[in-house]
């Protein structure tokens, strides 16, 4: 039994270094997305100057121009000569 324990340990102890590793980056890549959200939304915020009058609605969104558009989803139909 002992030698199983000695045989597993190394691989268990990677696994979880492995796991807390990629947990932090995983943590960190949310944070930084959070942060960059919350400095353009100022951001944009302060270029309207209290403009009451602008028809600018701001809002976050979650897919980009890219995912909305046909392009990317292999439907097009190309000539090759």
């Amino acid at each position: 039994m002992m030698d199983l324990i000695k045989a597993l340990l190394p691989s268990i102890c990677v696994g979880l270094l492995f796991w807390y590793v990629m947990r932090n980056i995983l943590r960190a890549d949310r944070t930084e997305r959070e942060q960059i959200d919350k400095f353009y939304s100022e951001h944009e915020v302060s270029e309207l100057g209290g403009n009451t009058q602008t028809d600018v609605k701001l809002t976050s969104t979650k897919t980009s121009d890219y995912e909305k558009s046909d392009h990317g989803k292999g439907d097009a139909t190309r000539s090759h000569g």
